[in-house]
């Protein structure tokens, strides 16, 4: 029985226990991202060989993130090998779903700003921000656009 123990100790040396980093952020950074250019993205555009530029990020779309995606794959696989920073904010996608999507980032487009080399998908409250520069207008403007019609016509043909 002694020597069975002393031969355990032997092969698994004790080590402490290594932190996993839960922030995505930090996970992300234990990846080392590569600037790509878009020329290598196109060529990664089939089912099998997905890849996807998104705000300037290039992420890798295994099988199996395909076949999970709750839109179905035939909506990720027809716009593989290019940049779909516009159809993934029209469907404005959760930040759960962001989060998910960062996991896949290998790399960032040719060009982009110093910040792509460690951000991860921009969540729903910073890309809402960008549009328009409304200043929180944004969906109020069709009802105020009703209104002044509405007005408009009251008094053209009140007479």
């Amino acid at each position: 029985g002694s020597s069975h123990q002393r031969l355990s100790a032997r092969v698994s040396p004790r080590r402490p226990p290594r932190q996993q980093p839960t922030d995505p952020t930090a996970i992300m950074a234990e990846k080392a991202r590569r600037e790509i250019k878009m020329a290598e993205v196109e060529k990664h555009n089939t089912e099998k060989d997905c890849w996807l530029c998104v705000h300037d990020l290039i992420l890798d779309l295994p099988k199996d993130f395909l076949e999970e995606h709750p839109g179905g794959p035939d909506v990720i696989t027809c716009l593989a090998g290019r940049d779909c920073t516009e159809d993934f904010e029209d469907i404005s996608h959760s930040d759960s779903a962001r989060e998910w999507a960062s996991k896949y980032i290998i790399g960032y487009k040719e060009g982009a700003e110093e910040e792509a080399k460690t951000k991860v998908m921009p969540k729903n409250s910073e890309v809402a921000g960008r549009g328009g520069g409304g200043g929180g207008m944004g969906p109020l403007l069709p009802a105020i656009v009703v209104v002044i019609l509405a007005a408009l016509a009251y008094v053209i043909f009140k007479k």
